[in-house]
């Protein structure tokens, strides 16, 4: 059985140990995996660290935080193989998304379903010009709105997602940032996150 959620969190560091707590209690599970996110496109099997992605092949729970940053999961039911992935812009850019659907076919994936929880949208991803060649050779959407420029991280994750194979994607995304009740470090530099799992049972 796969489970996947998103969670608003109640508040900073202590309150992760809090939610970890309930998780394993819900799925009756011991383990729970975390990297340490460092805006990379590191992706750990059955296990954390310095990275942004985590790749459970065994009964356990993988989880990432973000507050902006694109939670994405990746699950096939028939192989009990799921993934988590925090894809922000450099993420997006480094193409973590793909990196971590290549390596589950790799574990013989072959009915991998996606699913994009809330992130900044397109309306609110402000970017600076510096950034414009960049996210055109990664293949990120951009668009001047007067003197400004914003980046559509969703779009190119979906893009990824769809040349990699997979037609079964779930966008249960809002922006962060203009949406209510959600936290945005880039609208006031807060410490909360949201917390996105998914569990194998």
């Amino acid at each position: 059985m796969i489970d996947l959620g998103f969670i608003k969190e109640r508040d900073a560091k202590a309150e992760l140990a809090e939610i970890a707590a309930e998780l394993k209690q819900k799925y009756s599970l011991e383990t729970l995996w975390r990297p340490h996110q460092v805006h990379s496109d590191t992706i750990f099997v059955d296990g954390e660290g310095e990275g942004d992605g985590i790749i459970i092949t065994k009964p356990s729970i993988a989880l990432i935080r973000t507050a902006d940053c694109v939670p994405v999961v990746l699950f096939d039911e028939t192989a009990d193989i799921a993934g988590v992935f925090h894809s922000g812009w450099r993420g997006t850019e480094l193409k973590i998304v793909s990196k971590g659907l290549a390596k589950m076919k790799d574990f013989g994936c072959k009915n991998i379903s996606a699913v994009i929880f809330p992130a900044i949208g397109f309306c609110c991803f402000e970017i600076g010009k510096e950034l414009l060649e960049r996210f055109a050779d990664a293949g990120i959407p951009t668009e001047k709105r007067g003197e400004k420029y914003y980046a559509d991280l969703k779009t190119a994750i979906k893009n990824e997602l769809k040349n990699g194979g997979v037609t079964d994607i779930s966008d249960r995304s809002e922006c962060t940032f203009c949406g209510e009740g959600y936290f945005s470090y880039r609208k006031n530099k807060t410490e909360k996150r949201h917390a996105t799992f998914v569990a194998v049972k």
